[in-house]
């Protein structure tokens, strides 16, 4: 590593809860079909439980487990699982929660506190495969969401239309170039806007685009309660709290998630 030389990066091995789909992804520094090919004959050989073998190639330094290019070397390079009545296509660097049946708990949550109404227009911000969108639809006239990875973009169509849901639309892009005045002209102001960010919270433009929206109600999702305090410390002139809930989607460790519930002042 301290050489940026050698092949093999990471593995990552996804399971769908309650379909049984399990997908190996192999993250190497390069495409190597011989290789790949013997690895994937081997893996139907021994592990016939192994639905889908992926080669994600990073070759830049950081250690991440997605990058340039992903090669199906068997199967769909896709899995599936079902949260609620809705079933989910999940590809190789699409986020989907790790714990399936406390995240069903987890958006049944976000679904209670933001009180959702039958002609609500909902903003699902760092929407990635639309679980969230998916899951609240049938309780709203729209919904809208925003994700920056593109394949999660696809998921999340395809995911909406195997489900047959018809009123989500779905955008990629990154939300300081998306979240704009423009945007808001084409779909429509939102009632109430929903975040789930990475650890790594919102960026202030964000937030403070978001406080221009003045939606009526908002809740932020969040794994990391540190930077959703910073965040929702930006937005205190401009709304309430009115409900915080925990949801430990990882047992027998120190994180949790954190569901904040806001009304506009």
């Amino acid at each position: 590593m301290r050489r940026h030389e050698g092949y093999l990066r990471h593995l990552v091995i996804r399971t769908g809860t309650r379909t049984g789909e399990v997908m190996v992804n192999l993250v190497t520094s390069r495409y190597d079909e011989a290789r790949m090919a013997e690895l994937g004959a081997f893996l139907q050989e021994q592990f016939p439980e192994v639905t889908t073998l992926v080669n994600t190639i990073n070759s830049r330094p950081a250690q991440v487990s997605y990058g340039e290019a992903t090669y199906t070397i068997f199967g769909p390079g896709v899995i599936h699982d079902c949260i609620g009545p809705f079933r989910f296509e999940i590809a190789p660097d699409a986020f989907f929660q790790t714990n399936t049946e406390q995240a069903e708990r987890l958006y049944e949550v976000a679904r209670e506190l933001a009180a959702l109404r039958p002609d609500d227009l909902v903003y699902d911000l760092y929407c990635g495969t639309g679980t969230i969108s998916i899951f609240i639809a049938p309780h709203v006239r729209h919904v809208v969401g925003v994700e920056l990875v593109a394949s999660a973009v696809e998921n999340a169509r395809a995911n909406a239309a195997a489900n047959g849901i018809t009123n989500c639309t779905f955008v990629a892009g990154d939300l300081l170039e998306v979240l704009t005045p423009a945007f808001v002209r084409t779909h429509g102001r939102p009632d109430v806007v929903i975040v789930d960010p990475p650890r790594a919270g919102m960026h202030p433009r964000v937030v403070r685009r978001i406080g221009q929206l003045r939606p009526e109600r908002f809740v932020y999702v969040s794994c990391n309660p540190q930077t959703q305090a910073r965040d929702l410390k930006l937005l205190r002139d401009l709304y309430r709290i009115e409900a915080v809930q925990p949801v430990d989607l990882f047992p027998h460790t120190d994180h949790v998630e954190s569901v904040v519930a806001l009304r506009a002042r």
